[in-house]
C-alpha cells in the first residue's frame, strides 16, 4: 500500500464532510491541505502509525501552520497488544495536541473520524505575527497533485516552469516548420509563460542553456540577442528519455 491511495477519500471527506471549498496537495511539505474560508485544514498521510507521522502533526500545531491538524492511516484489523498500547500512546499526544485522527477502508473508500481536531489558536497568533500563510506555497499545479506522493514523483515550480516553456517551443516550432524558422527570444517565450522566477529573464536564460535541455532545445545568438528553438527532430523515445531527465534532475 502506498500513502497515494489515501488521498483520494480524504480529498473527498474535506469536500463533503468538512466542508472545504478547495483542497490541494504537496503544498510546501504537507500532504493534503483544505481550505475553508479563512481556515486551513491540514492532514498528514501515512500507511501505519509511527512517531514519524505524529511529530510531523505536533509540528503544524507548533507552528500554526494549520487551524485544524489530522493524521491520517489506513483502517487497521491489528489487534496484538502492542499495537493497541502503541494507538493509546497516540491518542494521548493526539488528544494533548488537538490532533485529529482518521481511518481509511480503502476498499470502500469511507473515511471514519477517530477524533475530531480541535481549533489550533496557534494558527491565530501566527497570522497576527505576520509570519507566512501556507496558502502562500499553493501553486497553479497544486489541485492536481496527489497527496503522499514522493519527492519525484511530484510538480514543482521549477518542473512546472520547464514544461510551459518547452510546450510554448514545441508548439512555435511545430507552427513554422515548413519555414524551418520557430525561433523565440526570451521575451517573447516570457510573453507566453508564465514562471515562478524573481527575475524571470536572466533565470530563463540559465535553464535553457542547461546541458540537461540542450537535447530538446537549440539556440542561436543574432546580434545581442539569444533566440531558442524545439528540435523538431525529437523522436517519442526522445521525448520520454527528457522527461525522466527532468524528474531525476528534480
Amino acid at each position: 500500500m502506498k500513502e497515494i491511495e489515501l488521498y483520494e477519500p480524504i480529498r473527498k471527506w474535506l469536500y463533503q464532510e468538512v466542508g472545504c471549498t478547495d483542497v490541494y496537495a504537496e503544498v510546501w511539505d504537507v500532504d493534503v491541505l483544505g481550505t475553508r474560508g479563512p481556515c486551513n485544514v491540514i492532514v498528514e498521510l501515512k500507511t501505519n502509525l509511527s512517531f514519524k507521522l505524529l511529530d510531523q502533526a505536533v509540528d503544524r500545531v507548533k507552528s500554526g501552520l494549520g487551524h485544524y491538524v489530522y493524521i491520517a492511516i489506513p483502517a487497521s484489523t491489528a489487534h496484538d497488544g502492542d499495537e493497541i498500547r502503541f494507538r493509546g500512546l497516540v491518542k494521548d499526544v493526539a488528544i494533548r495536541y488537538g490532533i485529529g485522527i482518521l481511518t481509511v477502508d480503502i476498499s470502500s473508500g469511507t473515511v471514519n473520524l477517530k477524533q475530531a481536531a480541535r481549533f489550533n489558536r496557534t494558527a491565530v497568533t501566527r497570522r497576527k505575527r505576520g509570519l507566512r500563510s501556507i496558502r502562500e506555497g499553493i501553486e497553479v499545479f497544486s489541485k492536481n497533485q496527489i497527496g503522499g506522493s514522493k519527492g519525484g514523483e511530484t510538480m514543482t515550480s521549477y518542473k512546472y516552469t520547464l514544461n510551459s516553456i518547452k510546450n510554448c517551443l514545441r508548439e512555435e516550432s511545430r507552427k513554422y516548420e515548413y519555414k524551418n524558422d520557430g525561433w523565440m527570444s526570451v521575451n517573447q517565450i516570457l510573453e507566453s509563460c508564465e514562471t515562478h522566477y524573481a527575475k524571470p529573464r536572466p533565470s530563463v536564460m540559465q535553464i535553457l542553456r542547461f546541458d540537461a535541455n540542450k537535447t530538446w532545445c537549440e539556440s542561436k545568438k543574432v546580434g545581442r540577442t539569444c533566440y531558442f528553438r524545439y528540435k523538431s527532430t525529437m523522436s517519442n523515445m526522445d521525448e520520454s528519455h527528457i522527461e525522466r531527465g527532468v524528474r531525476q534532475e528534480i
